[in-house]
């Protein structure tokens, strides 16, 4: 867990301004947003999933959601623009240029040539239907998120992914043509060393993430808990099965045990929430998984992420709603959401609420015609 120093150290990271032209359906809009929790409503359609897509692309030059080339420029235009003033320790501004299957990022009036130095100083995490899905999606998609966190928390892991990887395609190669055991075996042992530092760091980080996630119980009601199904535990033992197994993987054309095969399981109540969890619980699930994600940024980064939760109410009830806002009001990090058209909150709340509608932004969403925030979830409180 963190130390109180560690978190002080933190620099929390924000979006100060949000200006978007020919971006889907928004042909010109600004949007101005609080330095912690805002939330975006309006109709479906209206272009509130596009704003959080917006503040993506400008961390790292691609869209979250799960479309290969997805139709960003506004229909009967060329191109669009995206221009963002952000806080991190100073003024910053990033900005974005696209057509359709390309995109070009300005950080300080430059051109960014290595995304990725981008999207690690300007870190956006983002839970979204049509992003990668956690809670309820594919091993695959659970396995590139966790080895994308490994690789975030401790330096020097992205080696050992490199050479992980080149060993077990090596390997798939020479027994495809059929080589001798001694051309294979350096390739195993190249698979043991780097795979091994890859198991002993994913272990780590599920420990820590798992007390961070302990420490979410107020909104989860039970802890979430996540574990890594493998059943590699030595060096002589791994080396030994990769022997054994050289002609059953030419038979199948590739290795199927190692890191590349593992699975990432969630556990609520003792089962998979995949299938044990309601639609609601999945929902609270997903965004204590963000608030330990950020917690482990805030740790071994000392940086505060951008978060975007997109819908992250729907399927909740009125109490359950009323907790999780009260919970990211809590997060000192900018938290930047979506809800449907007519959602209230509750007036204890610290929230900018804008609502969006006839192509603009308007201050009046969740307020009563006293001006005071109101809520359908305040009994329940």
């Amino acid at each position: 867990m963190l130390t109180d120093n560690a978190e002080m150290q933190a620099t929390p990271l924000r979006v100060c301004e949000l200006s978007v032209q020919r971006l889907r359906c928004h042909a010109q809009l600004t949007w101005t947003l609080a330095p912690r929790l805002n939330m975006l409503t309006g109709a479906n359609g209206s272009g509130k999933t596009s704003l959080l897509e917006a503040v993506y692309l400008m961390a790292y030059g691609r869209s979250f959601r799960q479309a290969r080339d997805p139709f960003l420029v506004q229909r009967g235009h060329e191109h669009f623009h995206i221009r963002g003033s952000w806080q991190r320790f100073g003024p910053m501004h990033l900005a974005v240029r696209g057509r359709r299957g390309q995109v070009s990022l300005r950080l300080q009036g430059r051109d960014v040539q290595r995304r990725k130095d981008v999207s690690e100083s300007f870190p956006v995490l983002v839970e979204a239907p049509q992003g990668r899905r956690l809670v309820d999606g594919a091993p695959n998609e659970r396995r590139r998120w966790l080895d994308g966190l490994v690789m975030t928390c401790f330096s020097g892991m992205q080696l050992h992914y490199e050479r992980y990887l080149r060993a077990v395609m090596q390997r798939g190669r020479l027994l495809r043509r059929r080589r001798a055991g001694d051309e294979i075996e350096p390739w195993e042992q190249q698979i043991v060393r780097h795979g091994l530092p890859i198991i002993a760091a994913r272990v780590r980080l599920l420990e820590e993430m798992n007390g961070h996630l302990v420490a979410e119980t107020a909104l989860t009601e039970e802890p979430l808990v996540m574990s890594l199904k493998n059943g590699l535990i030595d060096e002589q033992a791994w080396l030994e099965r990769l022997r054994e197994r050289r002609q059953e993987d030419m038979r199948v054309g590739g290795l199927r045990f190692g890191p590349h095969c593992d699975t990432l399981q969630m556990h609520y109540h003792g089962r998979e929430i995949r299938s044990a969890g309601s639609r609601g619980q999945q929902k609270l699930a997903a965004v204590a998984i963000k608030m330990a994600e950020c917690a482990l940024w805030r740790q071994y980064r000392r940086l505060l992420p951008v978060l975007l939760l997109d819908d992250c109410l729907e399927a909740l009830d009125d109490e359950r709603q009323l907790r999780a806002l009260r919970r990211l009001a809590e997060h000192p990090g900018q938290v930047l959401v979506t809800a449907p058209q007519g959602v209230r909150v509750s007036a204890d709340i610290d929230i900018r609420m804008q609502q969006l509608r006839d192509g603009g932004l308007h201050a009046t969403a969740g307020r009563d015609d006293h001006g005071s925030q109101t809520t359908m979830m305040e009994e329940a409180a």
